[in-house]
C-alpha cells in the first residue's frame, strides 16, 4: 500500500494449525523376542535371549530403524496466531529506514513480540551502506516436543539400541529433563554495496552477527543406571521395558554466537553476438558455544555433565558443516548455444569421533583432540545448454564432473567398511559424479 511518494506500509496475518501423530507399526517391526517366541520384557531370563557367534544379545526389530510402539503412538495439536507491520520510508534522498514488528501467539507457549530496525545510507550514487538489527523466537517444533523412538546407533565403534524419549515422558522426567522452552535470538548486520555499471561489475559484502539462547539440542546417550536409588530401579525398568541400551532426548542445552561474512562479485559482459556472466560468492562462517551448560542438577550431580552436552555435540554445533566456502561460475551465451561452469570449493570439516592415537593411522588428518578432519575439495558442474527456440531447450551437464567423494572414514572407524564415509559431517554428498540431460519447454 503506498501511503506517498517515498513510504511503504504492509500489514499481514497468519493462522497456523499444527498435527502431530505417530501410528504405532506391526509388534514384528520392534519387539525383541526370546528363543520361545515371547516378547522379552525385563523378566526375561538371560538364558532365553538370543545371542550372536561372540554372545552378545541380539535387538529385536526392523534394524536399522525399528518400528514405533505403542508407548509412542500420540496425536498432538497446536494453534498459531501471527501479526506482522512493516514500516519503510526514504527519510532523504540518501537516507532510507526501515522498521517491522511481528507478534506471534502459540497455544502451547504464550506469545511473543519481535522487531527488526534496518537503515540504508547513500553514501555515493553507486555505493550504499547498510544495517540492521533484530530478534527472534522460535518455538521448538512439535516433532521435537513429543518425537519418541527407538533406533540402532554406531556410537564409538559399537552398535547400540537407542531410545529417544520425549520431555513429557516418564524417563526424561527422572533424569531432570526440562520441558523444552523457545529459543531466543539477537543479530545484527552491516554491509556495503557497490555498483559499477561502465564495468559491468556490482559488489556486496556483509559482516553478520547471531546470538541464540536456549538452544534445543540432542543431548548425548545416557546408559542405564547401575545404583540401587528409587529413581534409579525405576529407570533401569524402563530401559528393560523398551531393550534399550542408552537414551537421549531434545532439550535446552546450550546459548551459541554465529558470526560471519558473506561477499558476492557478480560481473557481465556483453559483446556484439555473445555475452558472458561471471559471479563469485565466498561464505565464512563460525559458531561457538558460549557461557555454561544448561545442565539439569540431577543429571550435574550424577557427573554426567559431558553427557548432556559431550564433545561430539560440540563438534556438531561448531565445526560439522564447512565454515568456508567460495563458488565461482561462469555463463556464456553465443547465439542458441549457452555454456554454463561452476568451481566450489567445501572447506574442511570435523569429524565428532575422537580417535586414539593408536588408531589414527593412514594419511588422515587429526586436529588436537584426536578428531579426523574431513579435508576440503573442489568440486566442478558443467553443462552446456541448445535454445531451438524460445520455447524449447535441451541441456546436457554433468555435476561433480570429476566424480570426487569425501574424505574416507580412518579404519577404526569405519565398521569393517560398512560406513566408508562420515555420516555425522556434511560437505556435498556421497552420490559421485552425476550426469543428466534436461528438455525445458515453456508452453505459454
Amino acid at each position: 500500500l503506498n501511503l506517498f511518494e517515498k513510504a511503504n506500509l504492509s500489514l499481514g496475518a497468519e493462522q497456523r494449525h499444527e498435527a502431530y501423530s505417530i501410528v504405532a507399526g506391526d509388534e514384528s517391526s520392534y519387539a525383541t523376542y526370546d528363543l520361545s517366541g515371547r516378547v522379552q520384557d525385563g523378566n526375561t531370563p538371560n538364558n532365553q535371549k538370543p545371542t550372536d557367534f561372540f554372545g552378545a544379545y541380539l535387538p529385536g526389530g526392523a534394524q536399522v530403524f525399528s518400528g514405533l510402539r505403542e508407548e509412542s503412538a500420540l496425536t498432538k495439536t497446536r494453534n498459531v496466531w501471527a501479526g506482522y507491520a512493516e514500516f519503510e520510508t526514504d527519510i532523504t534522498r540518501w537516507l532510507l529506514a526501515n522498521a517491522a514488528l511481528r507478534y506471534e501467539n502459540y497455544s502451547d507457549f504464550g506469545d511473543t513480540f519481535n522487531y527488526k530496525l534496518a537503515t540504508r545510507v547513500k553514501l555515493l550514487p553507486n555505493v550504499n551502506l547498510r544495517a540492521a538489527a533484530s530478534t527472534g523466537f522460535r518455538a521448538p517444533s512439535i516433532h521435537q516436543l513429543y518425537y519418541t523412538n527407538i533406533g540402532t546407533l554406531y556410537l564409538n565403534g559399537n552398535l547400540q539400541e537407542t531410545g529417544t524419549f520425549n520431555n513429557i515422558s516418564k524417563a526424561a522426567e527422572l533424569f531432570g529433563i526440562e520441558k523444552l522452552k523457545e529459543e531466543q535470538s539477537k543479530s545484527v548486520s552491516a554491509g556495503v554495496a557497490v555498483n559499477l555499471p561502465k564495468a559491468g561489475i556490482s559488489l556486496s559484502a556483509d559482516a553478520y552477527f547471531i546470538r541464540v539462547d536456549n538452544r534445543i539440542i540432542l543431548t548425548e546417550t545416557f546408559s542405564k543406571p547401575t545404583g540401587s536409588s528409587p529413581a534409579e530401579n525405576e529407570l533401569k525398568q524402563i530401559f528393560d521395558t523398551a531393550n534399550v541400551n542408552s537414551v537421549q532426548f531434545f532439550a535446552n542445552g546450550v546459548d551459541a554466537e554465529t558470526k560471519g561474512i558473506d561477499v558476492v562479485i557478480a560481473h557481465h559482459y556483453q559483446g556484439d553476438k555473445w555475452s558472458i556472466n561471471n559471479d563469485f560468492g565466498l561464505n565464512l562462517t563460525q559458531t561457538r558455544k558460549v557461557g555454561a551448560i544448561h545442565t539439569p542438577e540431577a543429571i550435574k550431580n550424577a557427573g554426567l555433565e559431558t553427557k548432556f552436552f559431550s564433545e561430539r555435540a560440540r563438534i556438531y554445533l561448531e565445526e560439522a558443516v564447512p565454515r568456508f566456502k567460495a563458488t565461482l561460475s561462469h555463463n556464456l551465451s553465443i547465439g542458441k548455444w549457452n555454456a554454463y561452469l561452476r568451481n566450489t570449493y567445501y572447506g574442511k570439516t570435523t569429524g565428532p569421533d575422537i580417535i586414539r592415537t593408536a588408531d589414527q593411522i593412514g594419511d588422515f588428518e587429526f586436529d588436537s583432540y584426536g578428531h579426523q578432519v574431513i579435508r576440503g575439495k573442489l568440486i566442478t558442474d558443467l553443462s552446456i545448454a541448445y535454445n531451438f527456440s524460445e520455447k524449447a531447450t535441451l541441456t546436457l551437464g554433468v555435476n561433480n564432473l570429476f566424480d570426487l567423494y569425501p574424505e574416507k572414514n580412518v579404519k577404526v572407524n569405519n565398521n569393517n567398511d560398512q560406513f566408508v564415509y562420515s555420516r555425522a559431517t556434511s560437505q556435498f554428498g556421497l552420490n559421485g559424479r552425476y550426469v543428466f540431460a534436461r528438455a525445458s519447454f515453456k508452453l505459454f
